[in-house]
């Protein structure tokens, strides 16, 4: 026995109780218990829980005047057979022993049919038995009296089984218990010729009443088993219910109940039988339904439950059917008990054990060779409103006596409700959520994946908190369902309800398709998203404020809405393989007169694989409207926006346009061509576009007539395809000339074999060059802007004749590139932000007749980033190399003034990396090619103060050699080729100046303008210049 309590006679309940050791025991007294079984009654008035009921009386086809006692609920007695309307006899009922007391069975009432033989009910336990130190026995109801009499009296009617009592009501104080309970068993109902008596209930296990504190049970509390129906030769009695294992009535909110031992609902009874032989209207009867395992009332309770916690089975049901040719029926077996019901206020309950409803009853046999008797269903697992449950372990439904079918796991039958499923947390059968109720079902771990059943007819609530969840049952009902949370629900399960779905937060994805309810109306929150994952779909309609993604592995996916698409700012996110118009696409297909979208949605492309290509006619088809949907295709075009305006792949760009390529339909489509209407005058092919022969194209045409389709090249097309030439014109401007780079020596008529001369020096100048740049090609790319930076250089060796050094130098700038792209001629592309790095070697040889050979040899490093218009920039690698001879004679043509032709023969190579742009690789096949510079300079010598000054003109004609350069975009298995034409003819002129202050230093300048002359490449410039100062020593 648990030291904290022991058992005593209470005379005020009239029953054994658990209380305190201190508590003393008093003589038992008839009277007082009389009297306390009045006053329980009073104070659980209206207080009693939705238990197990008993099974019903067998009754004749056509004869609502006869019938068999039923079974006993809730503790009370069996009904006697009746006879009602006609003659008003029956037999007795049963005596009851439930929570608000005990009564005794009646005696039988044969009303005005003085023939009658029925039996009287029988007496209900009354008091609860120590069997050993901690085990407590309720008594066992009384069975009932068969009818009295010769049993072949055609007018007999068995009285009802007694109910059995409780096995134990815990006293005030107790705060835990590890004692064993057993209500007592129901008594049979009584046997009959027409109609027999109904089995008694089963005692509770275990009751407790009041605000009581907390309470802890580490022992077991179980019901009693209801008694058997009583046979009949016409109507068989029924089953009497289970009784129920825990009953808890909290007067005062805030009591904890915490299990940890074993709570059981007892066995409903079998319902009775035909007896043989039997008339031909034979019906049995049903059997009794099983206790709840706890059952729950009053205040607010909160429970907590380690243990096992399990709900009776239902009672067969009786054999019945009359025989061959017979009109009765076998009766239908009980339902299974609830694991744990709710009728209260509501209860927080934390479960770590098990929680399991009853089984349903097998039906009973057939004898007449009809169809057995409908079986029980299985009891609930948890039970009840205003719930907030918390589960790591296990809650399971019964199964129905079919062996097959399970009930709702949980069952939420109003007000609001939480289900949070933590680590371990395991469900058999469904969650219910009734009409009037929500509840959300919380995901308490991450990684949980749930195949149970979701019967909505309230709102239920999936929050994920922050974890990734699965539910792959099925969801019917007509409720709504939301998900909240941040978080992944993935729904798996072939779900038909009809009520509204609401994407609040997170994300809810699609695990199979067509698992999305196709009778749904959807919405979707800003910040969450419904995804399809590549899951083809059908929804009733869509009110989209966040994201909606059919994205997958492979393009193909269809999003079908049958009504109204509402775009409330949010975002479609499609996969498409970006080639020519053949290309898969996911799609969003609005179908019915109601499919109407309005308002604006942003469509966002990804490619999936595409190669880029020309696409023709009306494109890929990326949202369709069939059965006379409407998108605004005629009217305003503005339910759908393609996202950034453009998307990327290979060497094109494409657009979403509204309308077929005619202007017809309602269908939207991605192309990457654009219809380009000449002036007027049209192609021969005219229509509207300004043709002469109507139609609707012209030849190349589409959209309006009359047009030429044309390429919608992206941003970066030009940007790259003018890269390797502004990379050139940047070497060349490094490279300069030998009187650009040092500025002149001392008076030409000096020796160059002078100690002067063999003197080494150490040099350095600021650069600035402009250049415009316009080249033929694919794109006919077209550049300008400004290269600045420095170049420094020292002798490392020198003698009479020869210098030999190295220099470094840098250059940048912003090119700003116009070219064909987007579908249109000099479109203002973007710039390319050039950063480039030198290393140089020369070695000059010069004679005292003022002849010179100068040769140079540059490796360059350069950095870029080509930002487009509107767009990303990428950036980028590459390095060059340049080899250069120059040669120059001067000649005296005045005192103190020279002529001097010039010679310079230049070759160099650019080679750049490859690079990665959103949609595509670009690779660089540049022009390896040669310059030739041909020119003459005066230069003139004065003496001033400052020092002599050397003042000089130069003209120069350049002359490139001619090729292409190639910018490849590359996709996954395809490319596309963008040609660039170099070479042509430049004309520059410059003038000069170098001033010697002293023997060992000078200051040089030079400004200079390029003009262009013609060719593929035409490169002129603004005004260029640079100054230097040059130190010998």
């Amino acid at each position: 026995m648990n030291k904290t309590f022991r058992t005593l006679w209470n005379p005020t309940l009239g029953t054994w109780v658990a209380a305190p050791e201190t508590s003393r025991g008093h003589a038992r007294s008839a009277r007082l218990g009389e009297l306390g079984a009045v006053a329980m009654a009073v104070l659980l008035l209206g207080a009693g829980p939705a238990l197990a009921a008993g099974g019903a009386g067998g009754q004749p086809v056509g004869d609502p005047t006869l019938h068999a006692g039923s079974g006993g609920s809730n503790g009370s007695g069996g009904s006697g057979g009746l006879n009602d309307t006609t003659v008003g006899a029956s037999g007795g009922t049963g005596g009851s022993s439930t929570d608000a007391g005990v009564t005794a069975g009646s005696n039988a009432n044969i009303g005005s049919f003085g023939g009658a033989t029925a039996g009287t009910g029988g007496a209900a336990g009354t008091t609860s038995n120590v069997v050993s130190p901690g085990v407590m026995q309720g008594d066992n109801g009384g069975a009932g009296q068969s009818q009295t009499g010769d049993f072949s009296n055609g007018n007999g009617y068995g009285g009802g089984g007694g109910g059995g009592f409780q096995g134990a009501s815990i006293g005030s104080g107790v705060s835990s218990s590890s004692d064993s309970y057993t209500g007592g068993t129901g008594g049979a109902g009584g046997n009959g010729y027409w109609a027999a008596g109904g089995g008694g209930a089963g005692g509770y296990g275990s009751i407790l009443n009041g605000p009581l504190g907390n309470y802890t049970a580490s022992g077991s509390s179980t019901g009693g088993a209801g008694g058997q129906g009583g046979g009949a030769f016409s109507q068989g009695g029924g089953g009497g219910s289970g009784g129920g294992g825990f009953f808890l009535n909290a007067t005062a909110p805030g009591l904890t109940f915490t299990n940890g031992g074993t709570i059981a609902g007892g066995a409903g009874g079998a319902g009775g039988s035909e007896l043989l032989p039997a008339r031909s209207n034979a019906s049995g009867g049903g059997g009794g339904a099983g206790g709840n395992g706890i059952t729950l009332t009053g205040s607010t309770v909160t429970v907590v439950n380690t243990g096992a916690v399990t709900a009776g089975a239902g009672g067969a049901g009786g054999a019945g059917g009359g025989g061959a040719g017979g009109t009765g029926a076998p009766g239908a077996g009980g339902d299974g008990g609830i694991g744990l019901g709710v009728t209260g206020a509501g209860a927080t309950i934390t479960n770590s054990g098990s929680i399991a409803g009853g089984a349903g009853g097998v039906g009973g046999a057939n004898s007449n060779g009809g169809a057995s008797g409908a079986n029980g269903a299985g009891g609930v697992g948890v039970m009840g409103a205003n719930l907030a449950i918390s589960s790591s372990g296990t809650i399971s439904g019964g199964l129905g006596g079919d062996g097959i079918t399970r009930a709702s796991a949980v069952q939420f039958t109003g007000g609001s409700n939480s289900l949070t499923l933590n680590t371990g947390a395991a469900l058999s059968g469904a969650v219910a959520i009734d009409s009037g109720a929500t509840a959300s079902i919380i995901a308490g771990a991450g990684g949980l994946s749930l195949g149970n059943a979701l019967l909505l007819s309230g709102t239920g609530t999936f929050n994920t908190n922050g974890h990734d969840m699965g539910w792959t049952g099925p969801i019917s009902g007509a409720g709504s369902l939301v998900k909240d949370g941040a978080g992944t629900l993935t729904l798996g399960g072939a779900n038909i309800y009809t009520g509204a779905t609401s994407v609040a937060a997170g994300t809810l994805r699609a695990g199979a398709a067509n698992t999305f309810s196709s009778t749904s109306a959807f919405t979707v929150a800003s910040g969450a998203t419904l995804d399809l994952a590549g899951q083809s779909q059908t929804i009733a309609s869509m009110a989209n404020g966040g994201t909606v993604s059919l994205l997958g592995g492979a393009p193909g996916t269809v999003l079908t809405v049958t009504g109204p698409w509402v775009g409330n700012g949010g975002t479609l996110r499609l996969g498409t393989a970006l080639g020519d118009s053949t290309s898969a696409s996911d799609r969003l297909v609005l179908s019915g007169s109601t499919a109407i979208a309005s308002g604006t949605t942003n469509v966002q492309i990804t490619n999936l694989g595409g190669l880029g290509a020309l696409t023709a006619g009306n494109g890929i088809e990326v949202v369709s409207a069939l059965n006379g949907a409407t998108t605004t295709a005629q009217t305003t075009r503005s339910a759908f926006v393609l996202a950034g305006g453009h998307v990327d792949a290979g060497a094109f760009e494409y657009r979403l346009y509204a309308a077929d390529a005619a202007g017809a339909g309602e269908n939207w489509y991605l192309r990457s061509s654009a219809v380009i209407v000449p002036p007027s005058g049209g192609g021969n092919g005219g229509g509207t576009g300004g043709g002469t022969g109507g139609g609707t194209g012209g030849n190349g045409g589409g959209g309006g007539g009359g047009g030429v389709i044309v390429p919608t090249y992206r941003a970066e097309v030009p940007l790259y395809a003018a890269l390797p030439e502004q990379l050139r014109q940047s070497n060349l401007a490094m490279l300069g000339n030998m009187h650009q780079r040092v500025g002149d020596d001392g008076p030409a008529g000096a020796s160059t074999a002078t100690p002067d001369q063999g003197y080494r020096q150490t040099w350095a100048r600021l650069i600035s060059t402009n250049r415009t740049i316009d080249q033929s090609g694919t794109v006919s790319p077209a550049s300008k802007g400004r290269l600045t930076g420095f170049q420094a250089g020292t002798d490392l060796w020198a003698d009479a004749n020869w210098r030999a050094g190295i220099y470094i130098g840098e250059l940048d700038g912003d090119m700003r590139v116009t070219g064909f792209a987007r579908g249109l001629a000099n479109y203002a592309a973007g710039s390319n932000d050039l950063q480039s790095q030198y290393l140089g070697a020369y070695a000059t040889w010069k004679n005292g007749s003022g002849l010179y050979v100068d040769g140079v040899l540059q490796a360059g490093r350069h950095r870029y980033t080509a930002a487009p218009t509107l767009g990303f920039g990428s950036s980028g690698s590459g390095n060059s190399l340049l080899a250069s001879i120059e040669v120059g004679q001067a000649f005296s043509i005045a005192p103190n003034w020279t002529l001097e032709p010039q010679l310079q023969l230049v070759h160099q190579r650019v080679s750049l990396h490859d690079t990665g742009i959103p949609g595509a690789l670009v690779q660089q096949d540049s022009h390896s090619g040669w310059l030739a510079r041909a020119g003459v300079r005066v230069k003139g010598e004065i003496a001033t103060s400052a020092g002599l000054l050397q003042p000089y003109v130069r003209v120069n004609v350049y002359r490139s050699g001619g090729g292409t350069d190639v910018s490849r975009f590359i996709g996954p298995a395809a490319y596309t080729d963008i040609a660039t034409r170099t070479g042509g003819t430049s004309t520059e002129l410059a003038a000069g100046a170098t001033l010697q202050l002293t023997p060992s230093m000078s200051l040089y300048a030079e400004l200079g303008k390029l003009w262009a002359s013609g060719g593929a490449t035409r490169t002129k410039s603004g005004i260029d210049g640079s100054v230097g100062v040059k130190v010998r020593w």
